[in-house]
């Protein structure tokens, strides 16, 4: 198994075959602000969500990630409709696959351009520091001083900026980030291996089909250097804008179900299972995600609020 887990981390590290060195979510569309940051001040109110997920039950190294998030926007006091707003917020996030992990301390800041009386876009920037995490001691090589990996250095530290664009409006919202856009190289890890940019595109639209049912189709297409493109398309009912099933599917991956609760008025919990389809299927069992939501808006005037992104209310 050591020797699979040195395969995988050489595979994610190298530059020439990068791989995907991020972490992955089902449930992107209730955690948007994980994949990009122009996100950041899209509802009226402050935005808490803690999460965790599971990869691959009963597989030996498979990947866990455990994160949370928060922002909001900057309002003026007195000014609850503001055609333009400053949105804020912070992100970290630790996820680790057998010898390799990393930690992400993330800042994010996002400014919000009303384009029209029901539509926003919006850019915005994470930054901070990326703490990469090699368990050297635990990798069984045929050569001691193999040049693949020649330091016992078990933390290295690089900066991280991921730029974004997200346009939003009371039915609709489409993005595109891109995280790790420093392309930083990994010291004494590889013979040159790098962190490769990872392009994510995200859509999503909310058909109403009732007067409190809706279905949200979306979708989540990522491209990575040297690896080839990886789609999520998922499917949500949803009542009320507090109860929530669903269904998707990730190529060459897995299918995937999907619920949402809400309760005591200001939180709400997802939770997402994944059927794996791959042939890791054959020595593993399946993958648990789970997200809470704390998002304590006002309900006054709708008139007198700011646009929300309907993949969040």
């Amino acid at each position: 198994m050591r020797g699979l887990l040195t395969i995988l981390l050489v595979v994610a590290v190298s530059s020439v075959v990068p791989g995907q060195q991020l972490a992955q979510y089902t449930q992107y569309v209730f955690n948007q602000f994980s994949i990009n940051p122009a996100v950041a001040g899209s509802k009226d109110c402050l935005d808490l969500r803690l999460g965790y997920r599971q990869q691959w039950v009963g597989y030996e190294g498979a990947p866990t990630t455990g994160w949370v998030s928060m922002h909001g926007v900057l309002r003026a006091k007195g000014k609850p409709f503001q055609a333009n707003k400053h949105g804020f917020g912070a992100f970290i996030e630790a996820d680790d696959a057998g010898n390799y992990g990393y930690t992400s301390f993330l800042l994010a800041y996002a400014y919000h351009i009303q384009m029209s009386r029901d539509f926003y876009m919006s850019f915005g920037l994470f930054a901070g520091v990326r703490q990469v995490k090699v368990a050297v001691g635990d990798i069984t090589l045929a050569q001691y001083d193999d040049p693949v990996v020649n330091s016992q250095a078990s933390a290295l530290v690089y900066p991280e900026i991921t730029p974004g664009i997200w346009c939003y409006g009371k039915s609709a919202w489409a993005g595109l980030s891109i995280h790790q856009a420093l392309a930083n190289r990994i010291k004494d890890v590889g013979l040159d291996s790098r962190f490769s940019r990872h392009l994510m595109l995200s859509g999503g639209y909310r058909y109403r089909i009732a007067r409190k049912t809706a279905f949200i189709p979306s979708g989540l297409l990522k491209f990575a250097g040297g690896a080839p493109p990886a789609f999520d398309v998922n499917g949500m009912v949803e009542w009320n804008r507090t109860y929530g099933l669903g269904i998707g599917y990730r190529n060459g991956d897995a299918f995937t179900a999907q619920v949402k609760i809400g309760f005591m008025k200001f939180f709400q919990l997802g939770y997402s299972y994944d059927i794996t389809t791959s042939k890791l299927r054959v020595a593993s069992a399946n993958t648990h995600e789970v997200i809470l939501a704390i998002t304590p808006c006002r309900n006054g005037d709708t008139s007198k609020r700011m646009i929300s992104c309907p993949a969040f209310d």
